[in-house]
């Protein structure tokens, strides 16, 4: 069987070129398998290290800078390609490219991206991408830094100043919930804290973290709750009014088996229900008031 050559570079092909004309060389320098822009503008947060795809901050799984780049790439030009056009892609850092700022902060480097062919693992190429690296604020950390956003108020309130420290009491446990949840979901914090004549104003950053304090409050004491709501602006884009939720909860001043005076009776505190308290005085009779009777009265 006679020799074929390469109709580019004339060298003898074999049984593995992946072109009948052409070597494997030359045939991917014509025909890559895949192309990328030479170079790529990436965007991460100072703070969070979240990126940007597009208008959303992307919240890494990995917590080493240099994998997060290498997320963000993989994510923001190679993932939809991988699928679409089967194939497997490879990351790897060039090392000596990094260059850093007057700050230490690295500015950019090379990645060498490899791709093959998942249907012919024979089939591959190569390509050096430099990223630049811009160093912004992603929404959830300019909140922060500015101290001043938040989209509920938690109004707790006590019936006067002799309830001062079940007060503080019940505050340091919010600050625990919240500690906790910002760990798990750093969008989760208290934005800040007002004093109030028998209470706090609580500014949370997330309706989603009011519900969640409201809850485990409601697991450990008994007080009476008032919801509202203040339109604050609209949401363009969905048509829909943008709302400032705000609940108000005042502590009911009695425990279970407290002694209570009521028209010149003495009363037992017998039982504490969803809404109502259920007394009992002496002659084993019984009176139930609602919640709000005690704040009233």
């Amino acid at each position: 069987m006679p020799q074929r050559f390469c109709a580019i570079c004339g060298k003898i092909l074999d049984e593995k070129s992946p072109h009948f004309g052409m070597c494997k060389t030359c045939y991917f320098k014509e025909n890559p398998l895949f192309e990328l822009a030479t170079n790529f503008k990436l965007k991460i947060c100072l703070d969070c290290y979240r990126y940007s795809k597009k208008e959303e901050w992307i919240k890494p799984t990995e917590e080493d800078f240099l994998l997060i780049i290498k997320e963000a790439v993989y994510n923001i030009l190679l993932k939809s390609m991988e699928k679409n056009i089967d194939i497997t892609f490879s990351i790897d850092l060039n090392e000596s490219s990094l260059e850093f700022s007057s700050k230490d902060l690295i500015t950019s480097l090379e990645l060498i991206i490899t791709g093959k062919s998942s249907e012919r693992p024979m089939i591959s190429n190569e390509q050096v991408v430099k990223v630049n690296i811009i160093y912004d604020l992603c929404d959830n950390c300019t909140n922060l830094r500015s101290g001043n956003y938040f989209t509920s108020i938690l109004q707790i309130r006590v019936k006067n100043s002799n309830y001062f420290d079940i007060l503080k009491s019940i505050l340091d446990q919010i600050n625990v919930v919240v500690d906790k949840e910002f760990i798990k979901d750093d969008r989760q914090y208290i934005s800040k804290i007002v004093d109030q004549k028998y209470g706090l104003d609580i500014y949370l950053s997330t309706n989603e973290l009011m519900n969640y304090i409201i809850s485990y409050l409601k697991s450990r004491y008994h007080f009476l709750l008032k919801r509202s709501k203040k339109l604050v602006g609209r949401d363009s884009q969905r048509g829909k009014g943008i709302y400032r939720l705000k609940t108000l909860i005042k502590f009911l001043p009695i425990k279970k088996n407290d002694i209570i005076e009521i028209d010149n009776q003495k009363f037992i505190v017998e039982q504490i229900l969803k809404n109502k308290v259920i007394l009992k005085n002496k002659k084993n009779e019984k009176l139930v008031k609602s919640f709000d009777y005690f704040f009233n009265n």
